[in-house]
Parts: structure tokens; sequence; C-alpha cells
């Protein structure tokens, strides 16, 4: 056993790339658990250690901890987001409550708030290092470190009470998505559906030794059954099951959110907000939630009226009286084939998967110099690729690509970080940073739709920003960026993928390699605004749910929460929704990752990415200068500065919406 713990602490401190293989392998699972209490017990005593300090003696790199703990627990929590069994859930279950009672220790401890003040006001600095002090003790204040013992050790309860309730809410969707199947035996409703998610469902049927079709939560196939499927009653089976995942049962997950509202509102009352959307501001762009209200409310009131336009088009277009939310993905799709003649089942034909990597990769290293180098290494799944990106000829991090659905995934796309940058003087670590996606992987090529492509060049944008850093200090990183700026690398990337300049080069044909034909790109370019209305005020009704979640009193039972959500619903949203409407039990963004009192962020973030991106495109968006002014005046920064000051040292001006209300044609 011990044998194995050394190899495991070996390659933990290498600073290649992890052989993940072995790190996830069952003979270091069996003991991942006691290896963890040995490595935490470590962290306490170097903590300790710490705190013995003489003041003479304190400089900046006193706190510099290699920390293997943050960086195994880093690696396992990834891997349960990727492959959600009972062995890794076991694990990070039983040990999370204790490592969560050590962060609550380090975040309260005063004495260590001390020597951080002190070594502020009494060490000699550099530009950053006096940043990261700053950013440090302000968040020691914003946690409560002068509030009372007794206001601090109920803190500390809620933050393990909340961590331990997120986690369950985040399992409950897993769980009830991988249980959800639905045969179709009829292929006559089905028959054009595209002809590889057909075949995936059937081999899917065939695995299990059924027959027909069989349909998973896998999210290609949602898309498929809502935009082909000409069973308006199968349509109506799906969008019910999606949004009602973890809502009944053994995975409801309506008391966890009754409790995650009760325990954020507490908390944030005992640092003295009135709400925990009060609290989420706090380290925000927004200055208040009715600033946000206003600007939210405002978009969405226009949004509103546009969209029951666009619907009432499609109504006349097609001469029906009715639509329903579950028929408007069918009758749009009807409405490009039949009055644009654009057919995205043909579209898909020129974004395969390899080569939108290609060209995406060809894309950053003519704007953003940075070379992505693919090599093989040891990794948990075979479809998984793993680069080394390179900035000239640095070696600046490490980056791999989780791409396709598979049950025991968690049902969304994001980017993190697995090992963060840092640069001690006994050993440098490169980024560990990693994509995953849910796309419907083909056993021959796979094709994406344009969304789909959307949603790489978006999360790779956030895989970027934390590749890049000027600085050595890790904890000036992306995570700490206001939550209403991070979303700008990202959403401003997708540019690429719509933009007609760059699509001529992007699409083509899996087949022939024959580019996109001006006829495809003068319809892409008239459909650019195509039912944009009813995605805008779907994503504002999300914000203003969220908002108004965290701002109002808790609901007292699961009962006022069903009717408090559904008339909010109702109230934003398109389409009057039912009493079995219950999006919002897996709404993962705002209940189990960060964005809590903040989806809004999408709205904000678009408002200044569209008056950036407007100055790309002016200077010219395959320009590497171009690239190269945003990387040093944005990406590199990371949060050396205020988000504020970034976007005036790219700009060299304040925020306008004049290119965001272009884009949305006000």
């Amino acid at each position: 056993m011990n044998e194995i713990k050394n190899k495991i602490i070996i390659e933990l401190k290498k600073p290649e790339f992890p052989d993940l293989n072995f790190l996830f392998s069952k003979e270091v699972l069996d003991i991942t658990l006691e290896l963890l209490w040995e490595l935490l017990n470590e962290e306490k005593d170097l903590f300790t250690k710490l705190l013995q300090t003489k003041k003479e003696d304190i400089t900046f790199e006193v706190f510099d901890d290699e920390d293997l703990l943050d960086y195994f627990w880093s690696l396992l929590n990834h891997y349960q987001n990727v492959n959600n069994t009972d062995v890794i859930r076991d694990i990070t279950d039983t040990f999370r409550p204790q490592l969560q009672d050590f962060w609550n220790y380090v975040a309260y401890n005063r004495p260590y708030f001390e020597m951080l003040e002190y070594c502020n006001s009494h060490c000699e600095l550099d530009q950053d290092q006096k940043r990261a002090m700053h950013l440090r003790i302000k968040a020691f204040k914003d946690r409560g470190i002068n509030l009372d013992e007794k206001k601090q050790d109920r803190l500390k309860e809620l933050n393990k009470i909340l961590s331990e309730l997120s986690n369950a809410f985040s399992n409950n969707i897993v769980d009830d998505e991988a249980r959800f199947e639905y045969i179709i035996e009829d292929i006559e409703p089905i028959k054009n559906l595209p002809v590889d998610v057909l075949e995936n469902t059937k081999n899917e049927a065939k695995k299990k030794e059924k027959k027909w079709y069989l349909f998973s939560a896998d999210p290609t196939a949602y898309i498929a059954i809502m935009k082909y499927c000409s069973d308006s009653e199968i349509r109506e089976d799906f969008e019910k099951a999606k949004n009602s995942f973890a809502s009944k049962g053994k995975y409801d997950n309506r008391g966890i959110i009754l409790d995650i509202l009760k325990y954020k509102r507490e908390k944030a009352q005992i640092l003295w907000y009135k709400n925990y959307a009060e609290l989420s501001l706090n380290d925000k762009m927004a200055d208040s939630p009715e600033q946000v209200f206003e600007l939210i409310e405002g978009i969405s009131w226009k949004a509103k009226i546009q969209a029951e336009m666009e619907l009432d088009d499609l109504k006349k277009y097609f001469d029906i009286d009715d639509i329903q939310s579950y028929d408007l993905g069918y009758f749009a799709r009807k409405l490009k084939e039949e009055k644009y003649s654009l057919d995205e089942k043909e579209l898909k034909k020129y974004f395969e998967y390899e080569n939108v990597l290609e060209y995406l990769h060809d894309f950053v290293k003519g704007f953003y110099g940075l070379e992505l180098k693919e090599v093989k290494n040891p990794i948990y799944n075979e479809n998984v690729k793993m680069y080394e990106v390179y900035k000239g000829w640095k070696l600046i991090s490490y980056y791999f690509l989780d791409a396709f659905y598979r049950k025991e995934k968690r049902g969304w796309a994001w980017a993190d970080n697995l090992r963060e940058k840092n640069d001690f003087w006994w050993n440098m670590k490169i980024p560990v940073v990693v994509n995953v996606c849910n796309f419907q992987k083909s056993e021959w090529k796979t094709l994406l739709t344009m969304r789909d492509v959307e949603t790489i060049f978006h999360e790779f944008g956030h895989a970027i920003h934390e590749m890049l850093s000027e600085s050595k200090l890790s904890e000036l990183s992306w995570f700490w960026v206001e939550w209403d700026f991070v979303e700008l690398p990202s959403q401003i990337l997708e540019n690429w993928v719509t933009e007609r300049e760059s699509l001529e080069k992007l699409g083509k044909h899996f087949e022939t390699a024959e580019p996109i034909s001006k006829k495809l790109l003068d319809t892409l370019d008239a459909l650019k605004t195509f039912m944009m209305w009813g995605f805008v005020l779907r994503q504002n009704e999300f914000a203003l749910l969220d908002m108004n979640l965290y701002v109002d009193p808790v609901p007292s039972s699961v009962k006022e929460l069903d009717k408090k959500t559904l008339s909010l619903t109702n109230k934003f949203g398109l389409f009057t929704k039912g009493e079995d409407y219950k999006m919002y039990t897996s709404f993962g963004h705002i209940f189990w990752w960060g964005y809590a009192a903040g989806y809004y962020s999408y709205m904000w973030a678009e408002i200044i990415e569209a008056d950036v991106f407007a100055k790309i495109k002016e200077l010219g968006m395959f320009d590497e200068q171009v690239g190269e002014k945003f990387i040093k005046t944005i990406l590199w920064q990371w949060t050396r500065k205020p988000a504020d000051e970034l976007f005036f040292d790219f700009m060299w001006r304040k925020v306008q919406n004049t290119a965001f209300l272009k884009r949305k044609w006000l």
C-alpha cells in the first residue's frame, strides 16, 4: 500500500501532465480516502507551523504552499463530474465535510489574517503581490473575519452544509437523467431525424437487447427530437421529461433547493446583507440587484414583444392557431427549410468534429499566437484528446478535451483548471486545463450542429483565458475575475463561428472538402437574427428567476416554491407553463455551479463582448497584432486589475451598448 501511495505522490508532484489512467485506477481509488486523510493532516501541520512564523520572518513567500491535497482533490472532483460512479461519489462524500472543516479553520483564522495584514503593511511587494494581498485580505473581511466567534462558527457550519447540499443536488440530476429511457417503435415520426442520431439510438437499443430506437438523456438526441420528430406528443413527452428531472421520488431536489435558499439567505444576513443576491454582487461589476433587474427586465420586455411577433409569424406561415413550447423547434426548423431553403442536416456536414478542431487550433495560432500540439498520454477515456499548448517556444499549459456524452457525465459543457499555475522557486507547475462537452459521438464521422461548434469555441475561450497569464501568481486567475466579466473571453470567441469572414474558412464539407457556398453563407447571414428573440427571452427568464429567488424571502414549503417558480416563469417566459414544469430542479448553474444570483452575467457580458468584438472586427478579426493586444490587455492580466480597468485598457473608453443594440436590431 505504501508503494502505491508513494507512486501517487510522485505523480502529483511531477510538473508534467498527470497520468490520469493511473490516478483514477481501481488500485488508487481503493486507498484514496486513506491518502486524503494523510494529506489533510500534513496540510494541518504545515499551517500550524506557518502560524508560528515570527513577524520579522514574514515574507510574501512564506504563504507559498505546493498543496498536493488541493490538486488531488481537484482531479477527483473532475473525475466525479465525468464518471459519477458510486465509488468516486463515496470517496468525495466521505471526505468533503472534513476538508470543509479545514477550509473553514483557515478562512476564519485570526492569526493568519493578521499575518497577511502585517505582510501587506511591512513587506516589500511588487504590483502582483500587492494585488494578491489586497484580494486575500478582502476575502477574509468579506467572509466575516471581524464578526464575533459565535457568528463565525455559524458561517463555518453554513459553508459545510451548503457544500454538501450542492453536491447532493448535482448527484440527483446525474442519477435521474441516467435512468431516463424512451423507446420509439415506429420509425415514421422519427424518420427525418439525422441519420447519425438514429443509428446511435438503434445501437443503444441493441446493447440492451431491445428492439427499435432507445433514447437516453443525451442532449443531441433531445434536440433532434424537438426539431425533427413529426409527432407532437412525443416532443411533449421529451420536453416534460427534460423539465422535470430531479423533481420527484428519491431524486427530488426541491427540498434541497429550499435549504440552499434558506442557508444562503442566513449566511448573507449574518454578513449584514439583506439577501444573498446582495452578497453575491459584492464581487461583481453590477452594483445591486436593482441595477440587474433594470437591465434584464428592460431587455426582456422588448424581447417578449419581438418573440410574440416571431411566434405569430410561424402561426401565419403554417396556418395554425396554436404553437406550444415543444412545437417551436419543429416549426422553426421547417420554416428554415421551406422559406430559406436551409436544411440543418445538410449544414452539419460542413462541421465535422475533427475539422472544426483543426480550424479552431489554426485560428488561435494565427490570432493569439498559441500552438496546440496533440500528444498521446494515458487518460481515462479513449475519446479524450490531450494537448500541450505553447506561446512562442514556451510550454504554458496542458489542455484536454472530453467532448462526448456519457450517461455518467454531468450534462452540460464547462471549462475547469485542475492544476493552477504556480512558479515556486523550488518547482514550477504548468496549468492543467480541461473542456468538457456532451456531443453525440458517431462511429465514423461525428457531425456537429452550428450550435455545437459555438459551444466548442465558447468553452475554449474560457480555457484560453485560464492558460494565459503574465503573472506568476495563480490566485490572480480567472476564478477571481468578476463573474459578470468572466464570460467575455468565451462569448467573444463564438463570433468566429457566426461571422461570414470566418465561416468561409471554417465550414468544410466532410466528404468533398468543399467550402460553404456563397448561397448558403447568404442564407446564414439572413438568418442571424432568426427566432433570436425567443432565445434572448429564455435566457432572461432564467436570469430573472435566479435573481428573484435569491432576493425574495425563501418560500415556506415545496408547494410554495413550485408556485413561486411557476409564477416567475409565466411572468417572464413566452409560453404559459403548467404545474408539471419543474425546470428549476435541475438548474445546475445557480444551485451547484457558481452562478447563484449571477446568471444575468451572460447578458451583461454579451453587452461588453459586443462592444469589444465590434472593435476587433474594425481592426481585423484575423490580425495577430489585434489578438496580441487583446491578450496583453485582458487575457494575460486575469484579475491584476478590476474588470472595468481591463476593459478600458483595450478600448480606451467605458462600455457602450451601441454594438449590442445593433446586433439585436434595437
